[in-house]
């Protein structure tokens, strides 16, 4: 992403059409929505869960720089993965809120 350019962070190489990491969904799609469905059961308000998916999104590609070892695929995500890794953190957060209230 540009910002990071500009500010001289360290990033992973970029993915390319077809990887992980590149595409609105990908096989961490369901990992996010799962991180989502954790922050409604331990309680968290969904400013919060939504607080928590974007700074990690925002830390996760200079991360990959420093740790690779650590993720799957240590490409960049673009911006449209992001995106979706967010949505799918608070759509787990709100289908969750929605079974909790009919119990």
């Amino acid at each position: 992403m540009r910002l990071f350019r500009n500010l001289k962070i360290p990033m992973p190489p970029p993915s390319k059409p077809g990887q992980i990491n590149h595409e609105l969904l990908d096989r961490f799609t369901l990992a996010h929505f799962g991180i989502g469905v954790g922050y409604a059961l331990l309680g968290a308000p969904f400013w919060l869960a939504l607080l928590l998916a974007i700074l990690w999104e925002l830390v996760e590609n200079p991360f990959k720089v420093y740790a690779s070892f650590l993720f799957p695929n240590a490409t960049a995500d673009t911006l449209r993965n992001s995106l979706g890794d967010t949505v799918a953190v608070c759509a787990g957060w709100l289908l969750m809120q929605q079974i909790h209230s009919y119990f």
